[in-house]
């Protein structure tokens, strides 16, 4: 299961496991207008990409960051995008080695 946080990200939960926090990224936000969706679809992309649930997590908290930073409902970013919004995060690097440009 997996519960949104809006700027505190969200948290994680497996069957029988306690619920983890994921942090989310502190942005200034502008329109907070598609953020969900920026999220959900994020968070499934990576689990189809094969990376663990926390990975995914972490993925669509910051998806969902940049999401806010940009005015509009379709704001979601693709691979790259969010490859260079994290820039120094240790989750570029497995961002990087999985799925297409």
């Amino acid at each position: 299961m997996l519960v949104r946080a809006d700027k505190d990200g969200c948290w994680l939960s497996a069957p029988g496991q306690p619920p983890v926090h994921v942090p989310g990224f502190p942005v200034t936000a502008v329109d907070s207008n598609g953020a969900g969706d920026a999220h959900v679809g994020a968070f499934l992309a990576l689990l189809g990409q094969g990376h663990d649930a926390q990975t995914a997590a972490r993925g669509a908290n910051a998806a969902a960051a940049y999401a806010v930073t940009h005015r509009g409902p379709t704001t979601a970013p693709g691979r790259s995008e969010l490859i260079a919004f994290l820039a120094a995060d240790r989750l570029t690097e497995k961002l990087a080695r999985s799925g297409p440009r």
